[in-house]
Parts: structure tokens; sequence; C-alpha cells
């Protein structure tokens, strides 16, 4: 019963009771390509030294029926061996490819009997050279020929230096080809896309000078770079002969990427003046993430997998939580960060716990992980985007402060007089037409008493609305007072005209303005002069016209009222004059 139970606890490492046959693994070209998902013959070699000759002899006794999704204790000592019995059900013979898609394996070795009977043994992985691959690729495939109606043995050495869930793939030669080159597509057009991003941010940081699209423009190339990596695709093409380098891109670059992630999320959330020292403590994660790398070359690559694991499951929760919190604050970025940093995050937290046997099952597959980080660099793009757009917004209005009123947004008393000073001179030096008008809501002191002054306000910023309707975008507008404001309208050569535009303005203002609850009305009084009637002097004419609105009612029926032209008489002769009153007649003929 004891030697029952711990067979069930852990079925890859124990010991049978007693020699168990090979169950054969039918291939047929009907079935063109098969995932393995039946229990297979698995044994741990506790001091890895066993030889092929040893296994191949003592196999029924050593090996034992384990699930295909066990989890394999081994380490840098102990290795992994599986049997495998494929057998040829067709009526022609025929070449299969046994694939194990893990990149990240340090050694898988093949060995299967040739036609003299002796042992072939061909390595793969990331501590062997892809050129000395039995078949080039994106992660260790062999190729095994069997004849019709025949069974070959193949055994599997696996070496790694932390254990691992063992996915075997087999697919004829057919099969394989079309997977293979499906593969590279779909990874040429992830890489190519966050290259084709990469070069878009560095477009912009070359014409805006932003220091934080140049830094996207490098985190978009390192996220290209670790997805590479993460599938094969380097090791294949840009390191071949670099098995020491291959095989630590994996942890070293994965560091960098989660890392770069999270101060780009850091920035986003912009917590450093609600919550200064969370906003540190995300800056600390993601330096952590960056400055541990090295221990890759430093320490023991067990000791250094237990870092990284940590570190792993430890930076994206600060990120998360980051996120909770700016969404907390309704900052308008929050849900395209969650939607681009969550899923990267939570695969990778459970890919830690997991590898940490913290929680039972399989870690993700390297294609969900590539996934998900390859969704990450579009959407935090945008999510970056926005808070470049908001900041720019507030510098602007920062800049404009000088310049503009804070609550409406309409020039100064003090630029406004500017602007005026400039139309009356060019209305009277170059006759150009032009009006200078005086609009006032005169029920707002009323609205401001019954309401309260965040309603008055708001009727105010309504009121800036309604009369930029009225207005083309190089008409000057300012705030005269509390509620009045000044407008220059140029083209305006008759009453009539200038009329038709304000009777539209009082109209809008006696419509109930929508949100607001009792209904409220804005009631608007008109004072306006035309430049082509009379040059008034540009010091005085503001007041005159606010003299003339002050002798308006707030129930009159006339709210547009014009200042009238100065009177002409003609000037008397001279008594000297030779055209005296008495003169009557033709001039003379010279």
């Amino acid at each position: 019963m004891i030697a029952t139970l711990g067979i069930g606890n852990n079925p890859a490492s124990a010991q049978p009771a007693a020699p168990t046959q090979a169950p054969a693994i039918g291939l047929d070209a009907a079935l063109p390509s098969i995932e393995i998902s039946q229990p297979i013959r698995a044994w741990v070699d506790p001091r890895g030294d066993a030889g092929i000759d040893k296994v191949a002899r003592a196999a029924p006794g050593m090996f034992t029926m384990t699930p295909s999704t066990a989890f394999h204790d081994i380490d840098s000592t102990r290795a992994l061996w599986v049997h495998l019995r494929l057998e040829n059900a067709s009526h022609t013979g025929g070449d299969w490819i046994v694939t194990i898609p893990l990149p990240q394996v340090d050694r898988v070795s093949a060995y299967q009997r040739s036609s003299s009977g002796a042992w072939l043994q061909h390595s793969a992985g990331d501590r062997v050279a892809v050129t000395d691959w039995p078949v080039i690729g994106l992660y260790p495939k062999f190729s095994v020929r069997i004849d019709a109606r025949s069974t070959r043995d193949l055994y599997l050495q696996v070496r790694n230096f932390k254990g691992l869930v063992l996915p075997i793939r087999i697919d004829n030669a057919q099969s394989h080809a079309q997977w293979r080159d499906l593969e590279y597509s779909v990874l040429g057009l992830v890489i190519g896309a966050l290259l084709m991003l990469s070069a878009w941010c560095a477009g912009q940081y070359a014409q805006r000078r932003n220091r934080v699209e140049g830094w996207f423009t490098v985190y978009g190339l390192l996220i290209a770079v670790v997805i590479a990596t993460l599938s094969g695709l380097l090791a294949q093409f840009l390191w071949p002969q670099s098995p020491i380098w291959s095989d630590s891109a994996h942890e070293v670059l994965t560091l960098l990427g989660v890392g770069a992630t999270l101060l780009l999320v850091r920035y986003v959330c912009a917590l450093s003046t609600s919550h200064p020292l969370f906003d540190k403590l995300l800056l600390a994660g993601a330096w952590l993430a960056v400055t541990v790398t090295p221990l890759y070359w430093a320490l023991e690559r067990t000791l250094t997998s237990l870092v990284q694991s940590c570190v792993i499951g430890f930076v994206p929760s600060l990120g998360l939580v980051g996120i909770a919190i700016a969404w907390r604050r309704n900052n308008p970025a929050a849900p395209w960060l969650a939607l681009s940093f969550a899923p990267q995050a939570l695969v990778l937290m459970l890919g830690s716990l997991q590898s940490l046997r913290v929680l039972p099952g399989t870690e993700p597959g390297h294609y969900v992980l590539i996934g998900v980080m390859a969704l990450t660099v579009p959407v935090l793009l945008h999510a970056v985007n926005l808070r470049l757009r908001e900041r720019r917004e507030v510098k602007t209005r920062a800049d404009h402060l000088p310049s503009q009123d804070a609550l409406t947004g309409l020039l100064t008393d003090e630029l406004f007089g500017k602007q005026l000073q400039d139309v009356v001179v060019r209305a009277s030096e170059h006759k150009e037409p032009a009006a200078v008008v005086l609009v006032e809501v005169v029920n707002y002191e009323r609205i401001k008493q019954v309401y309260g002054d965040a309603t008055a306000e708001q009727c105010l910023l309504r009121a800036v609305v309604k009369l930029h309707r009225v207005l083309r975008d190089v008409d000057p507008a300012g705030r005269i007072g509390n509620a009045r404001f000044g407008l220059i309208i140029e083209g305006i050569t008759s009453r009539q005209a200038l009329s038709e535009r304000m009777v539209k303005l009082i109209a809008s203002g006696l419509i109930p303005l929508p949100g607001l609850t009792p209904e409220v009305t804005l009631h608007f009084h008109v004072a306006a002069v035309l430049l082509s009637e009379k040059i008034p002097d540009a010091t005085s004419v503001i007041s005159e016209l606010a003299t003339l609105l002050g002798t308006m009612s707030s129930r009159t029926r006339r709210p547009i009222r014009f200042l009238e032209p100065e009177p002409t008489r003609p000037t008397p002769l001279s008594p000297t004059s030779t055209f005296g009153q008495d003169r009557t007649g033709a001039f003379p003929i010279v």
C-alpha cells in the first residue's frame, strides 16, 4: 500500500512494482499529426549517468507509465528518460518528425537503432549548437524512419536545470512542413508589426523630440527581440553556433522585458503626486527586474531560476496594483493599461507560481506568453499616447494662462484691448469693415444667487460655447467682466448682417441648458458699433458700449443696440471767399 501511494504521488520518479509492456503509438497517414495525450513510459535517472545500452536492457523494469502532462522533477544532475514505441499501421513506409516544442529545454537526445543494430544518437536544445541539430528548427526535432507495418523504439533523454512537463508531437513529413510554414508566417507577422510600430515611434520622436516616444521605440524593439528569442528564431538565425548565449537569453531578455514594461506602466499611471511611496516602489520593482539579470552568469543556474521566478512573480503584481489605483483615480488610460498589462502579468505570475510548485498544473506554453506580449505593445502604445496627449494639453493651457482667461479660455482684457486697437487702426487707415460687440449675460447674478456659484460658472461656459457658434475662428473674443464678453467681427458692413448673427445668439440662449434642473436659460444683451459708420477711440469704445448696455432694462424688447454715427454738418464758408452768399452763376471759363 505504501509503495502504491508513493507511485501515485510521484509517477515520474517512482519505481514500478512489476514490469509493464510499452504501449505502441499508432501512426497512420490519415492522422498526419498526433499530440501525445496518452500515458507514456518514463524514468528519472537519479544520477544522470545511465547509458542507452543499460536503459534499453533494463527498460521493462525501470520505466513506469506516466501521464503525458505529469511534471518531471529533474535538475542539472537527474535526467529524464522516455520510451516511445511507434507503430506504422499504414501499408507504406514514411518519415515522421518527433517534436519537443520547448525552445528553452537544455538538451534532448534521441536514440534509435540503425539498420546494423547500433544505437544512433542525435541531440538538440539550448545547450547544443543549432548547426548540430538533426533537424534545424525553432525547437528540438528528430526524424524517424518507420517501414510499413512495423514498429520502432525511440528513447528520449531530457536534461534540464529544472523540472518540466514534456509535450511531444509527432507529424509526418508533409504535415510538419505545413506546420513549420505556419509558425514562421505568424511569427514573422507579429515581429514585423512590432518593428513597424517601433519605426513609427522613431519617426514621432524625430519630429517632436519627446523622450517618452524615444524610449517606446527602444521598448518595441526589445519586445520584438524577446518574442524572437522565446520562439527560437534568434537561436536559429542570429546565434546558431552560440549555445551558451542561446540558453541564457530566455531568462535575461524576459527579465528585461518585464522591467521595461513596468517602467512604462508607471509612467502612464502617474502616481508620483498622489501616491509617491508606491510610485517609488514601482520604480524599484522595475529596476529590480533589470538589475538581477547579471546574476545568471554569477550564480548557479538552479538558484538563478529561483530568483527569476520570484522576481517575475512579484514585479507584475506591482503593476496590477498601480493600474487599480489609477483606475480609482479616473485615469482615462487605466482601462487600456488593464487590457495591455493584465494578461501578460497574469500569465507571468501563473508560470512563476507553477515553476515554484506553489500551484499545481503545467506552466503556460511559450506561445501563450508570446501572444500576450505581442498584445501588450500596441495597446500600451495607445495608453502612452493618451498620457502624452493629456500632458500636452496641460502644458498648452499652462503656456496660455498669461494670455487666456482661466475659466472661459477667452482672451484677457489686456490682450483683447491690443486686438481692438489694431482693428481700429486698420479701419481708420485702410477702411477695413469690422464691428466691435459687447455681449452681457444679464441674468448671471440671478443664476448665481438662486443656483450657486458652480451652476453660474457652468452657465458662463455654456455662454462661451454659444458665442463661438456665431464667430469665426479668426474673430477675437475676450472676457471683459464677470458676465461680459467683447467680440471683434471683421468683414461686417451692415447692421442687418450683424443683427442676424446676434439674433441667433439671443435665441440660442433662450433654449434651456441641457443637464440643469430646473431649467436655466441665458438672457443676452448686445451693444455694438460698426467701424464703417463710426471710428471710435480704442481706449473708450468699451466704456461707451458698456454705457449703452446700462441704458437697457432687463426685459427690454430691443436687446440689440448700436452706437449712432456722429452727425456731420457742412462747413460754413469764410467771408473772404469768392463764393459769397450773394454770388450766383457758373464758374468763369478761362
